[in-house]
C-alpha cells in the first residue's frame, strides 16, 4: 500500500480512541487535521486499512459500522442502553471447541455496560 497523508490522518483519528467510531465520528475528527478531506476519501480509506489488515471492522447489531484501529484477536461487549463498544482483550476470554482448534473469532457479547448499571 503506497503512502497517503489522508490515510495517515484517518488512521491516526481512529487510533487516538477507543469508541469504535463510526465513518462520520471519523470523517468529522480527520476534518480537523485536514479540512478538506471528504466523506467519500474517508470510507475509501477505512476500506484500505481494513484491507491490509491495519485496522478491522465491527459491525454491531442495529448500528452503522464502526471501525477498530485494535487488530489483534478479541471480543466486544456491547451496551444495550448507551450503545457503547468496548474491547475484551486476551486472556478474559477462552474459546475451546470440540470440533477442532480454534484459531480466531469474531464475539459479540450484548448487555448493559457498569457505566448504565451503575446510573
Amino acid at each position: 500500500m503506497r503512502y497517503s497523508k489522508q490515510r495517515e490522518a484517518v488512521y491516526r483519528v481512529l487510533c487516538a480512541t477507543n469508541t469504535h467510531p463510526d465513518v462520520s465520528y471519523i470523517h468529522k475528527e480527520t476534518l480537523k487535521i485536514m479540512p478538506a478531506i471528504s466523506l467519500g476519501t474517508v470510507y475509501r480509506n477505512l476500506d484500505e486499512l481494513c484491507s491490509c489488515g491495519r485496522i478491522k471492522s465491527v459491525s454491531v447489531e442495529g448500528s452503522s459500522k464502526r471501525f477498530d484501529a485494535t487488530t489483534i484477536p478479541h471480543a466486544h461487549f456491547v451496551c444495550t442502553h448507551c450503545g457503547s463498544v468496548q474491547d475484551i482483550l486476551p486472556p478474559k476470554v477462552d474459546l475451546r471447541c470440540e470440533c477442532g482448534e480454534v484459531e480466531r473469532a469474531e464475539v459479540m457479547l450484548y448487555g448493559v455496560c457498569e457505566k448504565c448499571r451503575n446510573n
